[in-house]
């Protein structure tokens, strides 16, 4: 996909080359995306290719880490919000969209993480993209982790044109990085961004070292924590829990649409006046019609459960399966990325391959995308396996071989065309 992004000219003539791109993959079987589910995306599910073939069999794509998406308790909560306070907050928040059950969630979110307050949006991205955008200026400097998800990305581009990349998770990196910008520019507001666990490598910064250096040069820091808060970490809360640095990051931005069973996201600061900005200038808070009443009732009910004995419970069955699976695809041959985490990378290598493994093993009964360029860097196309702990072992297991045989297939079904390919040319 990335070959078709620049452009010039006639916009719809442009873009003609990547439809029909998309069109030959989707009609050859090799287009991943777009898949329908005809049941709850839960440990197994039934999904509709876009081609028409149904496969029902292990699902390992959701990102409900806690496997609390389909719980009895959270669709309870659910009507419930509908019949005490209908299905829709009709009203932005800095007009009307605010409600007391909105506040008593945002009071629940500040114990839970030890902050000074909270504040609601109506996504996560919304609530990622308000942390950046509405505090940082166009003469401000954005540092941020290379693979810093598209939210915090765009925020920055929208808000400054001096945004800077650090290696992944080298904070030796983003020393240098700092130290340049403060010889030139000694009174700039720098900010700092990277995530408490990256999506697709399933690895975590060194967070007490990332501040320490960030704040040897007086920048702030911004964590996301969509994937690790509620799903890792003492009580839940994730890698600056583990860091015990709660009360030292300056922004912090999450999501309830991975561990907590529902859309919508929050934004954390340590300061009045940087959240005052956010709420007044971050353009996707001020301009959203407000959390829904469903969203807040949902949220709610599984942050009790999150941070109950329970929640250890889940925390413990998932890390188990994520222990079981990595050791079995270590003992299987295949190559992993990242740390114990819910989410399990597992190495592919050439897109070509990828593409053919993720097509048979969907035919094999293994719902669980492949993802390429630009989606992860050129040349290390995965698997990328969510856990929760809802999975068996033998799910499990069965998932793995299915990968193993997929691999294999498609980088014998390469070699063969590469055989075919240069015979041809030779006898041209």
């Amino acid at each position: 996909m990335g070959r078709f992004f620049p452009g010039s000219g006639n916009m719809a003539e442009r873009n003609e080359r990547l439809s029909q791109w998309v069109k030959g993959r989707v009609d050859h079987g090799l287009w991943p995306y777009a898949l329908v589910a005809t049941a709850d995306l839960d440990a197994e599910s039934e999904v509709v290719h876009p081609t028409g073939p149904t496969v029902k069999g292990i699902n390992l794509t959701s990102v409900d880490y806690l496997g609390l998406a389909y719980d009895e308790r959270l669709k309870e909560a659910a009507i419930r919000a509908i019949r005490d306070h209908g299905h829709h907050t009709p009203s932005s928040r800095p007009l009307a969209g605010h409600s007391p059950h909105a506040k008593a969630l945002e009071a629940s979110l500040t114990e839970f993480m030890g902050r000074r307050s909270v504040y609601l949006c109506s996504t996560g991205w919304a609530a990622a993209y308000t942390a950046v955008a509405g505090v940082v200026r166009r003469d401000d400097f954005v540092v941020m982790d290379e693979l810093a998800h598209s939210s915090l990305q765009n925020g920055a581009y929208a808000s400054t044109p001096n945004v800077q990349t650090f290696r992944h998770l080298d904070n030796e990196h983003l020393r240098s990085r700092l130290a340049a910008i403060r010889e030139d520019n000694p009174k700039s507001g720098i900010l700092v961004m990277t995530e408490g666990l990256f999506s697709m490598d399933g690895d975590a910064p060194d967070m007490k070292g990332l501040v320490e250096v960030s704040k040897e040069y007086d920048a702030m820091v911004l964590v996301d924590v969509a994937h690790d808060l509620g799903s890792t970490g003492p009580g839940g809360t994730g890698t600056i829990g583990v860091a015990g640095l709660l009360d030292d990051v300056d922004i912090i931005a999450g999501a309830f649409s991975k561990s907590f069973g529902t859309n919508g996201g929050f934004v954390s600061t340590k300061s009045s006046g940087v959240e005052w900005a956010q709420l007044c200038f971050g353009s996707p808070f001020t301009f959203s019609t407000g959390i829904s009443p469903v969203q807040i009732g949902v949220a709610a009910e599984s942050l009790a459960i999150v941070t109950s004995p329970e929640g250890d419970t889940r925390r413990e069955a998932m890390m188990d399966n994520v222990l079981h699976i990595r050791a079995g695809a270590e003992a299987r041959g295949l190559g992993l990325f990242g740390h114990p985490s819910p989410i399990v990378p597992v190495n592919v290598g050439k897109e070509s391959h990828a593409r053919l493994a993720g097509m048979f093993s969907f035919q094999a009964g293994l719902i669980a995308t492949c993802l390429e360029f630009p989606v992860v860097q050129r040349g290390v196309a995965r698997y990328r396996l969510s856990l929760s702990p809802n999975y068996t072992k033998e799910m499990l297991d069965s998932a793995l071989d299915i990968i193993v045989d997929s691999i294999e297939r498609a980088k014998e079904f390469s070699a063969e065309l590469e055989r075919a390919t240069a015979e041809q040319k030779s006898s041209v």
